[in-house]
């Protein structure tokens, strides 16, 4: 084991990117989906236009101080950003469905996940912090691929109202963790969100690089450095349990 890590209580892990990919081609196949399901309800479907929209959708929260999206509002947005209509609470309902049923359909799991996941929880506590706005996604997601029972602790983004960085959803999994984030080591793919989010609660920090995120933020000046880079999930094991 690692030295630095020599104190580490619990492993909090972002999912998106981390535990699964979810990148541009998941992404790209989200956007087939999506189009086939407006073309059904409202005729031909601009993808350009549906881009554009949840390409700047996926950005807003890191515009807006880190406000989570609301699930349901970016469906209506979608709806009538594409269409000359106003959409009805039925319509809405029943894109969001698709979004809701397509991110769980999509979503695969590596077959290295579950054992690390079994090694790291025979040594460690284990939580999960995803920024999404639709917590029955990554629920009802991660229950699918079987990883529901590792986590004592879950906590997604849109059932607190806010993204990483906030400090807020990790100060519902801190708490909820009942642990001092000193012993808690973060692992995670986002620059922003998980290495800066975890290292301004005082956490340990991993960056993860495996997977190409849909989502870039550069390092700026005077940014924290995360403790430790991996290039796999995989090599958590040298870093916790060598």
């Amino acid at each position: 084991m690692s030295s630095e890590f020599s104190e580490t209580k619990a492993v909090c892990f972002d999912l998106g990117n981390t535990l699964i990919e979810f990148g541009p081609r998941q992404i790209a196949m989200q956007y087939e989906r999506l189009t086939a399901k407006l073309t059904e309800m409202f005729g031909s479907c601009d993808e350009v236009m549906l881009k554009e929209i949840r390409d700047r959708q996926i950005v807003a929260p890191y515009q807006d101080h880190f406000r989570e999206n609301d699930f349901e509002g970016c469906c209506r947005e979608l709806i009538e950003g594409i269409y000359p209509v106003t959409a009805t609470d039925e319509q809405v309902n029943e894109l969001a469905e698709e979004r809701y049923v397509s991110f769980v359909d999509i979503i695969e799991l590596a077959d290295g996940i579950l054992p690390l996941l079994t090694e790291l929880g025979e040594r460690y506590r284990l939580a999960l912090l995803s920024n999404f706005p639709c917590g029955r996604s990554i629920r009802d997601g991660i229950g699918k691929l079987g990883m529901t029972e590792y986590f004592e602790v879950i906590v997604v983004s849109g059932e607190v109202g806010w993204v990483k960085p906030d400090p807020r959803p990790y100060e519902l999994m801190l708490k909820e963790l009942g642990e001092d984030p000193a012993n808690c080591v973060y692992v995670g793919d986002n620059w922003l969100a998980d290495v800066q989010g975890s290292k301004g609660m005082g956490m340990k920090s991993i960056l993860t690089t495996e997977h190409l995120p849909y989502e870039r933020f550069e390092p700026k000046e005077g940014d924290d450095e995360p403790d430790a880079r991996i290039g796999c999930i995989g090599e958590l094991r040298g870093l916790l349990l060598g």
